[in-house]
């Protein structure tokens, strides 16, 4: 059976609910297992569950659940994930330097803005959690949490949100697709307090995957963005230099004009300089036209899981 070229809506609605719900599941089974060895060998829960290796192995749970998600689909789907995923494509000078651009823009044009949004909930009495989860004593964490939170999930994030499900959603049309995407995720995040910028940089992600139709530069971008974070963090916890956001009304301005400025920026890159689309960047008529009506069930269950459980960390957030 010959394989497919491109991905549809629902190879994008199962990437979704297997990418949502696969790390519960792998997280129940791993935290059943370590029980299983905490009774055995007589050892505290709460002790094991604080240690920093329980935290890495932990923290490995997502990139794994989003490459068995991509395995697992590509599989389903019979799709050469390749061609798919634009991989073959000349690598571009020019695309590079923009993602690089990119990056900078999302970091410091929007981190005044989410410090706001951050702010704004713990004035309003919601208890949220936002430490990295792994410490950042020395150098050698300082590279272990570039490994886990910038380098992993560069990659396994981007080869489902922006590989299977961005193209698979572009059976709905590219803008459609760019928007729902963005929003699927920032549900997957699970989390109140990363509702504003996951959407953001998954609308620039899915912008730039649109524009270049190589999934490689989604993963650099990705990549930098949160290594960036990693970085500040690290520097500022050596530095002493931690500050906390005030609700002053200069900050408040400063945060919403610096995000206008980030926005106008990403509008000028996309419209101005990335304004060429590659002629591969729609899907095909035929794959259009392909069980155009029938209902995404997948898709829609993800949904409505992903809701639940942000509705969920919202009201657990105000109980706290």
């Amino acid at each position: 059976m010959e394989k497919k070229l491109t991905y549809d809506k629902y190879d994008a609605g199962q990437g979704f609910l297997f990418a949502f719900f696969m790390p519960f599941v792998i997280s129940l089974v791993y935290i059943f297992l370590v029980y299983i060895v905490a009774s055995i060998c007589g050892a505290d829960l709460e002790n094991i569950t604080e240690n920093t290796v329980y935290v890495i192995f932990a923290t490995l749970v997502s990139p794994i659940a989003f490459v068995l998600t991509f395995v697992i689909i590509n599989k389903v789907s019979r799709t050469n994930y390749i061609t798919a995923l634009g991989v073959k494509r000349k690598f571009s000078i020019k695309y590079l330097l923009v993602t690089i651009f990119l990056s900078l823009v999302c970091v410091f044009g929007m981190s005044n803005f989410v410090s706001l949004f951050d702010a704004v909930l713990a004035k309003i009495g919601f208890n949220g959690s936002y430490a990295l989860p792994i410490p950042m004593d020395n150098f050698g964490y300082l590279v272990l949490n570039l490994i886990l939170l910038a380098v992993l999930p560069a990659i396994c994030e981007e080869l489902v949100f922006r590989g299977i499900i961005f193209n698979g959603l572009k059976q709905y049309g590219n803008m459609k697709a760019v928007f729902l995407s963005a929003t699927l995720f920032m549900l997957v995040h699970s989390s109140v307090e990363q509702t504003v910028y996951p959407f953001f940089v998954g609308i620039v992600l899915a912008l730039l995957m649109l524009r270049t139709n190589n999934i490689i530069y989604p993963i650099l971008l990705h990549f930098l963005n949160n290594a960036i974070v990693v970085v500040i963090n690290y520097i500022s916890v050596h530095s002493g230099a931690v500050s906390e956001f005030t609700l002053s009304t200069f900050n408040i301005l400063f945060a919403i004009a610096l995000a206008i400025l980030a926005v106008l920026c990403i509008v000028i890159v996309f419209k101005i300089i990335l304004k060429n689309k590659n002629k591969s960047n729609s899907i095909s008529q035929e794959n259009l036209n392909q069980n155009e009506s029938s209902p995404n069930t997948f898709l829609y269950v993800g949904i409505i899981g992903a809701i639940i459980i942000w509705i969920f960390d919202l009201i657990s957030g105000f109980v706290a």
